[in-house]
């Protein structure tokens, strides 16, 4: 072969593994948040950087009204769906968490805050109340403390030049709430920029993701591959073949769920010799079956093809996933759980809530009962669109299950 042939097959090979090295690199970023894709491409947009893969979130890092910023998207047990974060110049601290939130919050003085709303919902804590008045003395900074605590769910710290938010779950049409809380977070940003010492602390940008570096180090080692395969002499080899092991589904799990769920090992099914007490008692009672995996129509198709299971590990400690349409929607850890069952689509318009569903459900819902021995303490997941949210029922003692 002639050199410039050489040349030309390697130029053209370089162009199409480079294409392919950063169609491979977009996948492997979205890998698990397809659905949310163009979202997340918004909101990166508007803080002028490129999403980037982390430790199996989405990370996305740059500025915001010119204030460096951070966003992350998580599907892990561990994190919250949901985290964002500024960098300002505070010289004091401050937790705000709902009321229902039973850890200890930081912050030795409980206090006001001048909103109504959020006092309603929220605690805040502080070490230092005078610094927390002065900064929530305007009508702007409390406005903007009410869109920040927008749901149950969400938490809100300043301490360390770090102000913080997170939610337990990626909400639905992220976007727009990742932008309403960017502008909530920038506007308290501002008022902490204008308080006395902020101009002392001096807050550094977060370094650009070097997105480059992987299609770099591909490109490069393609090359390397490309010139010893055209130069070295052809041989072949025998394909190496060995025992093929197939992944075995957890106890109680339907093998083709057990494909989609991660980090199945060490886990089963709850059956009915796992659930004892007030739980069985109630589903017994509803006429509702006693197990740990739930068939539901969540999607609205009109099947029963769905399905929701309650989880065990070998300490006991439980895990409800949702599985919808042929793919995993809902995968957290509670700290108890005494029953799961299912509640038709039909009977969710009779539920007396406390916290009220955000949307209307595509199909059935699933009850969860953390505690059958207090009638409050239950939520209810719902599907709607490609987000699942929960909601809190008065009583799930009135509520009518189906004994499919």
């Amino acid at each position: 072969m002639s050199p410039y042939a050489v040349i030309f097959n390697i130029a053209i090979i370089t162009a199409i593994i480079g294409i392919i090295v950063y169609w491979v690199q977009r996948f492997a970023v979205f890998r698990g948040y397809k659905a949310i894709e163009s979202e997340i491409y918004a909101v990166a947009n508007r803080l002028d950087t490129k999403p980037v893969r982390e430790a199996g979130d989405v990370l996305l890092a740059g500025t915001y009204s010119r204030i460096p910023t951070v966003v992350r998207f998580s599907h892990r047990l561990d994190r919250p769906g949901l985290y964002m974060q500024m960098r300002v110049p505070a010289t004091f601290g401050l937790v705000v968490m709902p009321k229902t939130e039973k850890r200890p919050i930081e912050g030795r003085v409980l206090m006001r805050t001048g909103s109504q709303l959020v006092d309603a919902r929220f605690n805040a804590r502080s070490n230092d109340p005078v610094e927390v008045r002065m900064l929530l003395a305007g009508a702007d900074a409390r406005q903007a403390l009410e869109k920040l605590c927008c749901s149950s769910q969400t938490g809100i710290s300043i301490r360390g030049q770090l102000m913080e938010l997170s939610e337990l779950t990626i909400p639905s049409f992220p976007a727009k709430h990742v932008m309403e809380h960017l502008d909530g977070m920038a506007e308290l940003g501002r008022r902490i920029q204008e308080m006395p010492g902020a101009t002392a602390v001096k807050i550094e940008p977060w370094p650009r993701p070097a997105n480059s570096i992987t299609i770099r180090v591909a490109l490069a080692l393609g090359l390397i591959a490309l010139v010893a395969l055209l130069f070295a002499q052809p041989y072949s080899r025998p394909a190496a073949s060995g025992p093929t092991t197939v992944p075995t589904a957890a106890s109680g799990v339907d093998p083709v769920d057990a494909s989609r769920i991660l980090h199945l090992a060490g886990w089963h099914a709850a059956s009915a010799y796992d659930l004892h007490g007030g739980g069985v008692t109630y589903l017994r009672a509803q006429g509702a079956p006693v197990t740990g995996h739930i068939r539901a129509d969540f999607s609205g198709s009109g099947t029963m093809q769905d399905s929701a299971y309650l989880l065990l590990d070998q300490n006991g400690r439980p895990r409800i996933t949702v599985l919808a349409a042929g793919r995993l929607f809902y995968d957290a850890k509670f700290p108890r759980v005494d029953a799961l069952a299912r509640i038709p689509k039909a009977t969710l318009a009779k539920i007396q809530w406390t916290s009220f569903p955000q949307f209307t459900a595509d199909g059935d819902g699933l009850l969860v009962i953390q505690n059958a021995d207090d009638p409050t303490a239950s939520l209810v997941l719902l599907k709607h669109g490609l987000q699942i949210y929960s909601a809190h029922p008065a009583d799930f003692n009135q509520i009518e299950l189906s004994s499919q």
